[in-house]
């Protein structure tokens, strides 16, 4: 045999042996993820909640074992995402470990005939999930692909920079394959809530909503209106140490203040937290003994939407807005990440176990007693002209 007989057949057992390897180490570390989260989910209240013995989850398990041995990263990344997008728990995290090495891993299908696409999807009702999005000054196509699966594409591009799926508890989950640092990551609970994708970047409109409230940097607010109507915003119950001071020093200032005969307390955008902080407005609003309309959107989550829960029972209080968004139950008391063995992906767990009332908005949101209009005016003028029209 030559000797560039025998060099190229070297370097063809050198390569074979390379990528054996190479898959030999993938296959080790998509296992070892895969155990590794597995575990983690196991330890939460919500798994224990739901899933704990669930025979359909085991298969589900055994189905994500099976198909992540050959997989890629983003397939990986895809198959394990399974596992947490069957839990209802919405306060759960699943990403890809930010790297701002990274680049963007879009699909490497790119889609033809996107102007056919565009102008079918135009033809859609506006409270239909498919049709033509915008994000970032972009224009996005989401579409049917099979039975309760949809994906997004880039309808300038054509890349899918997205796919949504169909939940087993009635929700959708989404793919995001376009973040930065983040090139891919699990959004939980996306529904459309008047022309928008909760939890996302894509809204069917370009023009302004007045469901979103711009807050400024102070979490918290009280005004008269005139002289019958005080105004209260309360825009988040954070627990950490330094907005349950300034919680307090604002309580302090108002606490003998709420003397008008009706009471707008504006929850919308309120991220949540903990009734470390919320307890005092609650305890406050249930001593006011006038009318209380509360105003709240698709972005009042988690002890905000907990806060609704324990005023609606009041005969005096309204609720005003839109749809909240549905993430209410579990929640995490100290913020725990766990980054997989491999150090690719990283997981968010919860640690609370939540009440049966609250998981019957898991995903679904609490529904306003008025709904307003997003596109007519600003939400305290309309809830204003609902007063004055009161009996």
């Amino acid at each position: 045999m030559g000797m560039k007989k025998i060099l190229y057949t070297f370097l063809l057992l050198f390569g074979v042996t390379l990528h054996v390897s190479k898959s030999i180490a993938q296959e080790n570390q998509n296992q070892a993820d895969l155990e590794a989260l597995y575990t983690a989910i196991q330890k939460t209240p919500s798994y224990k909640n739901q899933l704990k013995g669930d025979k359909a989850y085991q298969q589900l398990y055994e189905d994500v074992k099976l198909k992540i041995v050959d997989a890629d990263e983003k397939q990986a990344f895809r198959q394990l995402s399974r596992l947490v997008s069957a839990i209802n728990d919405n306060h759960l995290g699943f990403y890809r470990t930010p790297d701002t090495a990274l680049k963007t891993l879009y699909s490497s299908v790119i889609l033809d005939n996107r102007d056919s696409l565009r102008r079918r999807l135009q033809q859609k009702p506006e409270s239909d999930l498919e049709g033509v999005y915008y994000a970032s000054n972009q224009q996005f196509g989401l579409y049917a692909k099979g039975d309760n699966a949809y994906q997004i594409v880039s309808l300038a591009k054509g890349f899918v920079t997205a796919e949504i799926f169909y939940t087993p508890y009635g929700g959708y989950d989404m793919l995001l394959y376009s973040g930065k640092p983040t090139p891919y990551q699990l959004i939980k609970n996306t529904r459309l809530v008047n022309g928008t994708l909760i939890g996302t970047p894509f809204t069917k409109f370009k023009e302004k909503k007045f469901s979103v409230l711009d807050k400024g940097s102070e979490n918290y607010e009280y005004k008269k209106i005139n002289d019958q109507i005080g105004y209260l915003r309360l825009s988040s119950f954070s627990s950490s140490n330094t907005n349950i001071k300034k919680s307090e020093e604002f309580y302090a200032t108002i606490a003998d203040k709420l003397t008008a005969e009706k009471l707008i307390v504006d929850l919308r955008g309120n991220t949540g937290g903990g009734y470390k902080t919320s307890r005092k407005f609650l305890d406050l609003l249930k001593k006011y003994k006038e009318e209380i309309f509360v105003l709240q959107n698709s972005a009042t989550v988690s002890n905000a939407e907990q806060f609704i829960l324990e005023l609606r029972p009041l005969k005096k209080v309204t609720t005003l807005g839109e749809q909240t968004k549905g993430m209410i139950t579990f929640g995490s008391n100290y913020g725990k990440k766990i980054v997989l063995p491999s150090g690719r992906f990283t997981f968010y767990p919860t640690d609370m176990k939540g009440t049966n009332r609250d998981l019957a908005y898991e995903s679904k949101g609490i529904n306003p007693d008025i709904t307003l209009d997003v596109f007519k005016s600003d939400w305290i003028e309309q809830t204003l002209e609902y007063i004055n029209k009161k009996p």
